[in-house]
């Protein structure tokens, strides 16, 4: 126990946790932040332009409807298509 706290010793010394973060911690965050949205982004465009690719087939009605189960299959796999595709670009 004694030596849990004195290791723990600086960081109840520091005055804020600006002092515990390295400096490019808010870059990074920020960058993090806004490469998510970028790619969440791209993933809703994706499966909006396969919906719309497919004209023939109504998601909405097949798997809200009709249960199907062969599309949710299909449509998870188009969306983690599309979701990979998206990684390799935004990374």
């Amino acid at each position: 126990m004694l030596t849990f706290l004195s290791a723990a010793g600086p960081l109840l010394a520091a005055e804020s946790t600006a002092e515990l973060l390295p400096p490019e911690f808010w870059t990074g965050l920020l960058g993090s932040v806004a490469f998510g949205l970028i790619g969440i982004a791209l993933a809703v465009l994706g499966f909006k332009v396969f919906d719309w690719v497919t004209p023939r087939m109504n998601v909405e009605r097949e798997l809200a409807e009709k249960h199907n189960v062969a599309v949710a299959i299909v449509m998870a796999a188009v969306i983690l298509g599309i979701c990979y595709i998206v990684a390799h670009v935004v990374h």
